[in-house]
């Protein structure tokens, strides 16, 4: 059985010289080429200027009649102004009018529109349609030619794309650049128009649309009472600011902030507690035969007083009263702390405060308070931010219901200055490979008392990530005592809760971690080490460094031994044309495995129709490969079956036969992760050839599997980092994916009832009711051509599917139940799908 690899290309001296005399001139060469296109342009626009004032005369004299037309009809272009200046071809359609359907032939398809816009209000509509998704961006021109910090707006978009925007330009524009998609494709522009708006006209559009906006919010009365106010102040200026955003502009589609923040208005709206909710969680308290008491710890360092005041008046709400407040003030020197303390205190016996008599720092005063904590379970709070008024009503719930947990968290929001809701963290279930890129679980965190001081509470040499330590402990206490019970990972998810529900809001004030997450280099390099703590406390060797961005991390663990990797390729040997040779799917991936893969102990089995032409026989007899004949009917999960029997290493990567390498470690990074007892399938992240994206995790929407931001650009970070970091998911897909061949071999392989589709998905969800986590990596990288080499389709197979799997995962673990299940870009679910 061969395993030969094919050698690099060794390279001397001289090569390398040349090579790099060769960049030099190919960069010289772009720059050159840039200059000339910039060049041309400006040509394009000034010409569009010299005939435009050659057809108007007397510039002068009619100036006056000008500026009145400019009022009550003033001029702008549209789409048929547009001027295709790169990566663009037309093409001919039956179904749109001729000039609006496009060829992006590259990556930055561009239009131009010369336009001279004067400073002042435009209004923008665009109107894109088609199979292209990505991003289109807005740019314009004031003198100094197209670049990024001009670029007016950005649009990311799937399918159909309908704005329109008001924005008040600062300078005079000479031309406007439209870059409808960033890949290549076809798409459609129905509609791009670009028209100046007078002041006065933008003045009443705006008053309407607010007072539209005001109404549909239900607080018209109230902010009339507030901009009456303004004006009686005097403040003219900022009363004409809140009017004018009522205009509609897809970075600000709410009363005061985008799109976002205002499905997040309408979902904070829908779920506000009544005084009936209110009465009823307080008689659900005092129902509770045993209520457990809930220690929150709060270190308090010269707070300012307003968020200290915030802070406390938000536990002294909370709709459950079986709490006591721990605080800590560590050598505050401002005077009011002591003072505004003592006055809580003395007016609540829950609150207990200790004063340190020399300032020790955030762990050495988080220790002051736990020393003080009575409670079942403690429960931290920074002191400027601040509890929902449910919080510790729906800790106590969870607690009841599960008095084997040792850890609970929740979601949580930001607080802006202004104290607006914005940024909510819907998380998932308990995830812990994404656990140890990034503290998600934060706020609010819930341990067992008993377990945090058993472990020495917090460490002051982690102080600024000394949270992350303490829990990374309680984790690793957990997981070790469960596996000393030989319990694969069942135990741990029933020990480590989630509630899904916003119970936190931490603040955003400037310098802290909430406005900016690198805004305390020392904390992410403070994680860095709990982490590496953490690996050493479970016995896992490995290395923790940097993430793909800063206060996120990786972890390498380290291989052990030198398993045996068997690569399973079904294949039909179709033919097909990459980057303009012809070859087929088979011989393109194996040669990609052989030239790229650094990983060198594998084999590769074909598993064939045993039809293949004598010439590609011959081909992959020369690339070392194992050829396997299946002559049944055709059924994808026999063939990767029969696959797995003849194939002899530790581990298989069943992998299709439409995929090309790209990094090189890619089965490090796979084996790193599956070979863990408690790791069942490893997958990949998966691009087009076009870097789009095509697989980062599969999710379970109403128990059907979907590809969250299918298409979207390759280096699109996901919700909250999830496709830059690694991370658990209910499944992946089987175009690539890597698991243990024992495991394989004793689970029965993939279902043959399911001969081409969700056999993939069916055999992960095996897995995961037995414990064992389904582990996406970022950093295996793979080109897919995605289904190429498949035929057919089964209805039956998702009938199938939905009848096994369709009500277990109806609600995905690591999928928000506030997310939307009709969408795949994780927005804020609707009133009416939340109540699905």
């Amino acid at each position: 059985m061969s395993n030969s690899i094919i050698p690099a290309a060794s390279t001397d001296a001289s090569a390398d010289a040349l090579s790099l005399e060769i960049a030099k001139l190919t960069q010289l060469l772009d720059q050159e080429r840039a200059r000339r296109r910039d060049f041309e342009l400006r040509n394009v626009i000034l010409e569009s200027f010299v005939q435009s004032h050659a057809s108007s005369g007397f510039e002068t004299a009619i100036a006056p009649f000008r500026w009145l037309r400019h009022v009550l009809a003033p001029r702008g272009a549209g789409t048929e102004h547009l001027i295709p200046w790169q990566d663009l071809e037309p093409v001919e359609s039956a179904e749109h009018r001729p000039g609006s359907v496009w060829q992006a032939t590259g990556a930055d398809p561009q239009f131009v529109l010369p336009l001279a816009l004067p400073a002042g209000w435009v209004r923008i509509e665009l109107h894109l349609s088609g199979q292209s998704r990505g991003r289109s961006e807005i740019h314009i021109d004031t003198g100094s030619g197209f670049h990024a910090g001009e670029c007016l707006e950005r649009f990311c978009w799937s399918e159909l794309l309908r704005d329109e925007l008001f924005v008040r330009l600062p300078r005079p524009v000479r031309a406007i650049r439209l870059d409808p998609v960033d890949c290549a494709g076809q798409f459609c522009i129905e509609k791009f128009t670009v028209r100046p708006v007078p002041g006065p006209q933008a003045l009443m559009q705006a008053m309407l649309r607010k007072l539209k906006l005001l109404s549909a919010y239900r607080c018209f009365g109230a902010s009339l009472l507030r901009g009456l106010g303004l004006l009686a102040r005097g403040q003219f200026g900022k009363v004409f600011g809140k009017i004018f955003k009522g205009l509609p502009d897809s970075r600000r589609l709410d009363a005061d902030g985008d799109a976002a923040r205002a499905a997040y208005a309408a979902w904070r709206r829908q779920r506000e507690l009544t005084d009936a909710d209110r009465a009823k969680l307080r008689q659900e308290a005092a129902a509770l035969a045993n209520p457990p008491l809930i220690s929150i710890i709060m270190p308090v360092y010269n707070t300012p007083e307003t968020y200290l005041v915030r802070a406390l008046d938000s536990v002294v709400r909370q709709t459950y009263p079986n709490w006591e407040l721990c605080i800590a003030d560590d050598a505050s020197s401002a005077k009011y702390v002591e003072k505004l303390l003592k006055k809580y205190a003395a007016a609540d016996s829950r609150i207990h405060v200790t004063r340190l008599a020399k300032n020790g720092g955030i762990s050495a005063a988080s220790n002051a308070a736990l020393a003080t904590a009575k409670g079942d379970y403690i429960a931290l709070l920074d002191h400027d931010d601040e509890l929902a008024e449910h919080a510790l009503s729906s800790v106590a719930r969870t607690i009841v219901a599960h008095p084997e947990a040792d850890m609970i968290y929740t979601d949580e929001d930001k607080l802006e200055m202004d104290d607006r809701h914005a940024d909510p963290f819907f998380k998932p279930d308990w995830t812990p490979d994404y656990f140890l890129t990034c503290m998600y679980t934060c706020h609010l965190g819930v341990y067992r008392t008993v377990l945090a001081k058993k472990l020495g509470g917090f460490r002051s040499e982690f102080d600024t990530a000394q949270d992350y330590d303490l829990a990374l402990r309680i984790i690793g206490q957990v997981q070790n005592e469960e596996r000393a019970k030989d319990r694969i990972g069942g135990g741990e998810a029933t020990r480590i809760r989630h509630i899904p529900d916003v119970l936190y809001h931490w603040r955003k004030l400037p310098g802290s971690t909430a406005t900016d997450h690198t805004a305390k280099p020392k904390a992410a390099r403070t994680a860095i080490r709990a982490a590496q703590s953490y690996l050493d406390l479970v016995n896992r060797p490995g290395e923790v460094g940097p993430g793909p961005s800063p206060g996120l991390q990786r972890v390498r663990y380290k291989i052990q031994g030198n398993p045996k990797v068997s690569i399973v390729i079904p294949s039909a040997g179709r033919t097909t044309t990459i980057r303009g040779e012809t070859t087929t799917f088979i011989s393109h991936c194996v040669r990609s495995i052989r030239q790229k893969s650094t990983w060198k102990n594998y084999e590769v089995l074909v598993v064939d129709n045993d039809d293949m032409s004598s010439e590609l026989q011959k081909e992959l007899d020369d690339l070392g490969v194992v050829r396997v004949s299946f002559t049944a009917p055709f059924n994808l999960s026999a063939k990767l079956n029969l696959g797995a029997v003849k194939a002899d290493g530790d581990f298989l990567l069943l992998l299709n036969d439409d995929i090309e390498v790209i990094t090189p470690d890619w089965i490090e990074c796979m084996l790193e992760h599956a070979q863990w007892p408690e790791v069942g399938v490893v997958g990949a992240k998966l691009l087009f050839p076009d870097g789009r994206l095509q697989h980062a995790g599969v999710t379970l929407l109403e128990g059907k599997p979907y590809h969250h931001f299918y298409r979207w650009p390759g280096h699109e970070p996901g919700y909250f980092g999830s496709h830059m970091l690694t991370r658990n998911y209910s499944a992946v897909t089987g175009a690539c994916i890597m698991v243990r061949n024992d495991l394989y071999q004793e689970t029965g392989g993939f279902d043959e009832a399911f001969p081409l589709n969700f056999n993939d998905i069916d055999f992960c969800l095996k897995l995961r009711d037995r414990g064992f986590r389904i582990v996406y990596s970022p950093y295996a990288q793979l080109y897919h051509f995605e289904s190429v080499s498949k035929s057919g389709c089964y209805p039956e197979e998702i009938e199938a599917f939905m009848r096994r799997w369709g009500t277990k995962y109806f609600v995905d673990p690591f999928y928000s139940p506030h997310l939307a299940t009709d969408a795949i870009d994780y927005r804020i679910a609707t009133m009416n799908q939340s109540a699905k």
